[in-house]
């Protein structure tokens, strides 16, 4: 079974080295070039595509090069809305919420069932979010910073810094057993981090596959400070080994 696995990683590797090589790829080519059936060519192409690390379009198929570049905005959406639904049953009736400027940490809101959160952000796109009647909603104010429309500095940071939360949703650039949580602006890692220490019961972290084991600029905090990884189940279990050895709880979805 574990060879099994490694041949299929193997064979979709080299799938995706193709694809870089060339600008775009019938399905029929890329069976003939690797040396597979039909049939499994289309079960590779179907799970990269659920990995958003390939595009499909009338029999041809293209890399995804956004989906490498542009964590935020290209992510795969249906793994997104998956980790933000498991993060939602971490929420209880009458907490305080903080959730920052990452898409799928704002995504949890649309699956939340309590009554009588107070959630605080600095994400404005939570404008757009799903709102509840009960629910009362708090932009931390601050500098607006494009195009993620996150609010950063010194008002953002006082506001936070005066309240105590239940929990804390927070998404990142990269998660690694050596550097940590991390993130690609300096200002939104002030921002983080204070979120991260002003939360006295549960702190969960949300990270697709794509940022497991990598590394960004600007270091959020330790592993060690959170109760909760939710990812999906793409990613590499020698990295979440070691990231379990720190005492995270991880939890995948499908």
């Amino acid at each position: 079974m574990k060879n099994s696995l490694v041949n299929i990683e193997k064979r979709q590797q080299d799938l995706l080295e193709l694809l870089q090589q060339t600008e775009q790829m019938s399905t029929f080519a890329l069976a003939e070039s690797l040396g597979v059936s039909i049939s499994t060519i289309r079960r590779d192409l179907n799970l990269l595509e659920e990995k958003n690390e390939i595009i499909r379009n009338y029999g041809f198929c293209s890399y995804n090069y956004q989906n490498k570049t542009d964590f935020d905005q290209s992510g795969p959406e249906r793994i997104k809305q998956a980790i933000a639904r498991e993060a939602s049953r971490y929420i209880s009736d009458y907490d305080t919420l903080f959730i920052n400027s990452s898409s799928t940490a704002l995504k949890t809101l649309d699956f939340i069932r309590s009554n009588h959160l107070t959630v605080v952000t600095n994400n404005v796109k939570v404008n757009y979010s799903i709102h509840r009647d009960n629910c009362s909603y708090i932009l931390t104010g601050g500098e607006m910073r494009f195009p993620k429309e996150a609010l950063v500095g010194d008002i953002a940071l006082n506001t936070i810094s005066s309240i105590n939360a239940d929990v804390c949703v927070i998404g990142c650039s990269g998660v690694d057993v050596a550097h940590g949580v991390t993130t690609k602006i300096l200002n939104e890692s002030t921002i983080n981090e204070m979120m991260i220490s002003k939360t006295i019961k549960c702190k969960i972290l949300v990270a697709d596959h794509r940022k497991i084991g990598l590394t960004s600029k600007f270091k959020i905090a330790d592993l060690s400070v959170f109760d909760y990884l939710i990812t999906d189940q793409f990613c590499s279990e020698k990295v979440l080994e070691g990231i379990r050895n720190t005492g995270v709880k991880i939890i995948q979805v499908s």
